[in-house]
């Protein structure tokens, strides 16, 4: 399903500039980095994470940290000048938990000795908010995945 079609200009036609899908207990958003897309990527995760009767108080946090992990991967991992690629959303329901992994295609290299910056995806929010958050770079893509804590 298109989450934001972009009108183009006058007798242009639409064309899809992000997808969604749900699977099972498993919702997947596809968009190129663009930052309006996220009020609509925000409302289809609360939207999906209500229907799963996640608790409200967890929903905020998962959309939340969600919102930002996909932010900080469009905005510092895409110039304004090459802004191609993607950014993939997957969320998943598990027993226990939920699963959010935010993985883009923009150019991105570690830091010299391996260290990962707290400023990079806003870790510090994203380690209060969840269990765990993993980061890692490979084949050119920069990946997140945090777990939260999931009741129900």
């Amino acid at each position: 399903m298109s989450i934001a079609p972009d009108a183009g200009g006058a007798g242009a036609p639409a064309k899809v500039l992000a997808t969604a899908s749900t699977e099972g207990d498993q919702l997947t958003v596809t968009m190129p980095p663009r930052l309006y897309h996220l009020v609509t990527l925000r409302n289809h995760l609360r939207a999906w994470l209500a229907d799963l009767g996640v608790a409200i108080e967890t929903a905020r946090d998962i959309v939340m940290a969600t919102d930002e992990a996909v932010t900080n991967a469009v905005e510092h991992r895409f110039r304004p000048d090459r802004a191609t690629g993607e950014v993939t959303l997957m969320v998943e329901a598990r027993p226990g938990a939920i699963v959010v992994t935010v993985a883009d295609t923009g150019p991105w290299q570690l830091p010299a000795q391996g260290h990962i910056p707290d400023g990079g995806f806003n870790l510090p929010l994203l380690r209060v908010l969840a269990d765990e958050v993993h980061l890692r770079h490979h084949d050119g893509r920069s990946v997140l995945v945090a777990h939260f804590p999931h009741r129900g």
